[in-house]
């Protein structure tokens, strides 16, 4: 007979209870995993990121497919159209934090602290905007002009989520920095705590996926 708990319901029973949390918790490793593998030709991280926000959002948080699947045929579906917007929100943090970088080493003061700030400050708005962009891609077809203006128009509509975003990403880089071996697991725990963010905001702003 099934060990039941209080509830009436079988701890090991499918959707609930041990197997059902552990499931998801070899699913987040698995497409961490894949995230890696996707971001090996560097040119290709975005892909990877959009990919990352599927098999999330419809796998784990929906079990719509497996992880492998919906994590693989995203990314081959989207890899042509994440390129360009991935060169636009990489290259342009790149250049921000260069500039933080020559100014921290060449300019004191305040103006040189003020500067600072500024690119910094710059560079964690467009990784929020970019929080917003590659899940918009891996839902919606649409140009890559159109994706920069929806993505930076939601960061500013949304601020608390957007600022949620800028701190989850942080706390994740300094987990890393900590203990690097949480790699094995940390892209899709921030990709399940992204997706709560910023689902329910492609859903009100675009309601039909193409």
């Amino acid at each position: 007979m099934q060990r039941q708990t209080s509830s009436g319901k079988g701890i090991f029973e499918t959707g609930t209870g041990f197997y059902h949390y552990t499931g998801k918790i070899f699913d987040l490793i698995a497409v961490s995993i894949f995230w890696i593998l996707g971001c090996i030709p560097v040119i290709t991280a975005g892909a990877s990121f959009t990919a990352l926000y599927a098999a999330v959002s419809k796998s784990v948080r929906q079990d719509i497919d497996t992880v492998s699947k919906k994590f693989w045929s995203s990314y081959k579906r989207n890899l042509k159209a994440s390129i360009p917007v991935w060169l636009i929100f990489g290259g342009a943090v790149f250049l921000l934090l260069l500039n933080y970088g020559i100014v921290r080493e060449q300019f004191g003061g305040l103006a040189g602290l003020f500067l600072q700030m500024l690119y910094l400050f710059c560079a964690l708005l467009v990784i929020a905007a970019a929080g917003y962009a590659f899940p918009a891609l891996s839902r919606f077809d649409m140009p890559t002009g159109w994706i920069v203006k929806l993505s930076f128009y939601l960061t500013f509509r949304h601020l608390p989520k957007s600022f949620l975003l800028i701190l989850l990403f942080i706390g994740c880089y300094l987990l890393l920095l900590i203990n690097p071996a949480v790699i094995l697991i940390l892209p899709g725990l921030y990709g399940l705590l992204a997706s709560m963010l910023v689902d329910p905001v492609l859903d009100r702003h675009m309601p039909e996926a193409a």
